[in-house]
């Protein structure tokens, strides 16, 4: 009987974000016809074991802890060959730089395919931007393939090396829930009239959650109808939180932290706001396109490619915060205009980017990879 394929993902992680979700979906939903999976994760002194972990545990499927101390640990390198070895693993699936690069090594090593998934680069500091860029290189120069989740991205790259494999999300896990909107409104005391804009992400530079307050502000001003919601956690909250309290807003915009059930949240909603400097192919805006929710985004990374101006959504240059809130302001006066972007992103999230085709891909990506 022919035996399964084994694959380790592997990444660096200090959260549940939008890389850690996709390689716990590809994990979860490829085992079982000739593969089998395992979650790894890079486990920083201080975090004894990281979220991805523990999440991959709960949903059954096997899990890998690395030890690995500072930016770059030569010691995790053997250690992770010795695991490849041992553990027979047919391929090694890295999903971020640190994962990247000792993978490389191990992989080599241990003369084990390597695959990446390039989730998006940030540039956010100086220090990340150089290793982007050291990244980049190791990604040309030691990887079988690597995967990108928008044609943007490493736009220089060599023929047949690169491969597009756009983010996918379950469409059935996404239908609005009535009774779980009704609920997290009412603990929220957010009225059946008041119109609920939110965002979900980290709290941080890139995100840019500040140009949605900015441009929300004038709006709330002058209507008592209008809240906010912004869901996660981040380097960036308490400037946030600052923002709302020095304009009086702390009881009309709501910071809940990380939420794991985020289908309350794009259930509870009523417009959708992504203003990010930078992105590959957010999760977060198929989540609420799937919900059937009207999205406003910004003009970056493969958002374009997701969102057809004014079809399925609406679009704004990053950082212009007056673009920003005359689209917003578009939506909350007009229902039937919600509606409509609404109804047209669903369908387009159910024919382009749904999780059966993203899965079918990487299926055929690992197949390549073997042979």
């Amino acid at each position: 009987m022919k035996k399964s394929v084994k694959i380790l993902h592997l990444i660096s992680s200090l959260g549940l974000f939008g890389a850690e979700n996709i390689a716990l979906t590809l994990g979860e939903k490829i085992q079982g016809g000739g593969y089998e999976s395992v979650i790894g994760a890079l486990q920083h002194s201080g975090h004894p074991k990281a979220e991805i972990v523990i999440k991959a545990e709960e949903r059954g499927i096997k899990t890998f802890s690395l030890k690995c101390n500072g930016r770059f640990d030569v010691g995790a390198i053997f250690r992770l060959k010795k695991y490849l070895v041992e553990a027979k693993v047919d391929i090694l699936h890295t999903h971020n730089y640190k994962s990247d690069m000792i993978g490389a090594c191990a992989a080599f090593l241990a003369k084990v395919p390597v695959i990446a998934t390039a989730h998006g680069f940030t540039d956010v500091t100086h220090s990340v931007s150089f290793y982007e860029k050291l990244d980049r290189l190791v990604l040309r120069a030691f990887f079988s393939k690597v995967i990108v989740v928008t044609g943007e991205m490493l736009k220089n790259f060599p023929e047949g090396k690169k491969e597009v494999i756009a983010n996918g999300v379950d469409i059935d896990q996404f239908s609005r829930d009535a009774q779980k909107r009704e609920a997290l409104r009412k603990n929220y005391q957010i009225k059946d009239n008041e119109i609920l804009i939110g965002t979900v992400g980290r709290l941080s530079r890139e995100k840019n959650q500040r140009m949605l307050l900015e441009a929300l502000y004038p709006l709330m001003r002058d209507d008592d109808a209008i809240r906010v919601m912004v869901v996660g956690d981040g380097p960036k909250a308490e400037e946030l939180k600052q923002f709302a309290t020095a304009r009086h807003l702390e009881d009309r915009i709501i910071f809940t932290g990380n939420m794991r059930d985020t289908v309350s949240v794009y259930s509870a909603l009523d417009i959708f706001v992504l203003s990010s400097l930078t992105e590959g192919v957010p999760l977060t805006i198929l989540e609420a396109m799937a919900s059937k929710l009207p999205v406003v985004a910004t003009r970056v990374g493969g958002i374009p490619e997701m969102i057809n101006d004014d079809k399925t959504g609406l679009l704004v240059d990053a950082q212009d915060v007056c673009a920003l809130r005359a689209k917003i302001t578009n939506l909350i006066k007009n229902p039937g205009k919600r509606q409509q972007l609404a109804e047209s992103a669903s369908r387009f999230v159910k024919t382009s980017y749904s999780l059966k085709r993203m899965c079918a891909a990487y299926r055929e990506a690992y197949k390549e990879v073997l042979n």
